[in-house]
């Protein structure tokens, strides 16, 4: 029986975290637009193995709030993040913060991409977002991204305050490299298992040797 919780430990280690190489691409402002606020921020994160296909083509739909499944399973966008920098008192605003399997933030998440990984970390396509609170689409010439429109219930950013939201101009550039922890359903019972498995040997193991102790214990008997 002891000899059950080694195996139960390995197959908990090798299933409870397994990493997921990511590869994460930032905006960088090339021109700015009278239509557009200042601030405009743009972060990807991408699987290892879609960026070496060197093409990726995505049309997620995340819509919980009609009902499971909701999640698209997809594992080649692991992160996107949209944002504008507030230049006065700090803060994000018509954030979109789309993460891998996770719920929407706001109403949904609808995400469509066809793009061109590059050679020198760059990127080129066309990407379009939205999160039922605000939303943007951005296509390229080349590596050159430029956005063609932008929206948002907030009254700042590309909000009330510019209706027209469009203009800028940059480019997408490979910024790090980093290992990112893909959860798995059920981890924590795995881990959870693989340690109940190993008290109980350890315990199995401290009985049998009190009672060997017991038995080689040697026994005195009354004189009469």
């Amino acid at each position: 029986m002891t000899r059950i919780a080694p195996v139960t430990l390995l197959l908990a280690a090798a299933l409870a975290l397994p990493a997921q190489a990511a590869v994460t691409y930032s905006w960088q402002q090339v021109s700015t637009s009278s239509s557009m606020p200042t601030g405009l921020n743009l972060e990807l994160a991408f699987s290892e193995e879609a960026v070496a296909t060197g093409a990726l083509y995505l049309n997620i739909r995340n819509e919980c709030d009609i009902g499971p499944p909701c999640i698209d399973p997809q594992s080649s966008l692991l992160s996107l993040r949209y944002w504008f920098d507030d230049p006065y008192i700090g803060g994000q605003h018509n954030l979109i913060d789309y993460g891998y399997r996770t719920p929407p933030r706001n109403y949904y998440d609808r995400i469509v991409m066809d793009l061109t990984f590059l050679a020198g970390g760059l990127v080129g396509g066309s990407i379009f977002a939205s999160d039922g609170n605000s939303d943007f689409r951005m296509v390229s010439q080349g590596a050159l991204f430029s956005v063609t429109d932008a929206n948002s219930d907030e009254p700042f950013g590309c909000g009330v305050q510019y209706p027209d939201c469009s203009g800028a101009s940059g480019m997408l550039v490979a910024a790090a490299r980093e290992v990112t922890e893909v959860p798995e359903p059920a981890t924590g019972a795995i881990v959870g298992l693989g340690l109940v498995a190993a008290w109980f040997a350890r315990r199995r193991q401290f009985a049998g040797a009190s009672k060997a102790a017991v038995s080689a214990a040697p026994i005195f008997s009354a004189a009469s």
